[in-house]
């Protein structure tokens, strides 16, 4: 029977179930609850917190389907396990995570800024304000800086070969899906959607990669409990 783990991210004969008897993992589940209903019963004003914008309870349940993946492949490279220092794994846990992870929560606020469109489709893009344009260069530039940052870190960690290749190969069947319903369907990318695909990016025990990982899944959250997990391509 497998016993309940203190943090040690190693594997014995669980294999791949072992990490998830952690109490990183219950930590993260729960911060992702916590926000889910932060934002719709408090920032939305739902009387269901548990509610999301389309879907009911669904995008709820969803969201909880999409926490063990999120956590296997990001959160637990990055969340500090306590086998070492209770002290140390609380701090670096609340401080560069779970208080990033709220502040992102936030973004809901970031939308009422009238000119700045969130929508990411090939028309909206066009069309937006000049300051709308300069935030997204802006921001672009900064993502740009990171990705190379996080390559950096992907070397010292000698897995830059299957680092840069998973990255490039998500981001491949994305494009070529969209090539090949172009004639069908446009391709809207939601802000839950960007930010969570950078999870398991932002994977590495560096206070940068913690706290980028911490405000992609805050905003992921935030997403998805406002507006649900829309699909990323409709009918033209």
């Amino acid at each position: 029977m497998a016993s309940f783990s203190l943090g040690s991210d190693k594997t014995d004969g669980h294999g791949i179930v072992r990490p998830f008897f952690d109490w990183r993992f219950c930590f993260w589940v729960i911060l992702l609850i916590a926000g889910f209903a932060y934002v719709s019963g408090f920032l939305c004003g739902r009387t269901m917190p548990l509610y999301s914008h389309q879907d009911g309870y669904g995008d709820f349940i969803k969201m909880l389907v999409s926490a063990p993946f999120l956590f296997y492949f990001g959160a637990r490279h990055t969340l500090e396990p306590v086998a070492g220092s209770w002290r140390r794994a609380t701090t670096r846990n609340v401080l560069c995570f779970a208080l990033p992870f709220f502040v992102a929560l936030h973004w809901y606020y970031l939308q009422s800024i009238p000119q700045i469109n969130y929508s990411l489709t090939p028309q909206d893009l066009k069309h937006m304000h000049p300051v709308g344009q300069a935030v997204f260069i802006g921001a672009g530039l900064l993502v740009l800086g990171l990705a190379v940052y996080h390559v950096v870190l992907a070397y010292r960690e000698k897995i830059l070969v299957a680092y840069v290749c998973a990255l490039v190969g998500a981001v491949g069947v994305l494009a070529a899906v969209s090539w090949a319903l172009r004639n069908h369907y446009y391709v809207h990318i939601h802000h839950y959607f960007l930010f969570g695909f950078f999870i398991p990016f932002a994977r590495f025990r560096d206070p940068v990669s913690i706290v980028c990982q911490a405000l992609c899944a805050g905003v992921y959250v935030e997403g998805v409990s406002e507006w649900g997990m829309g699909t990323l391509w409709y009918p033209l």
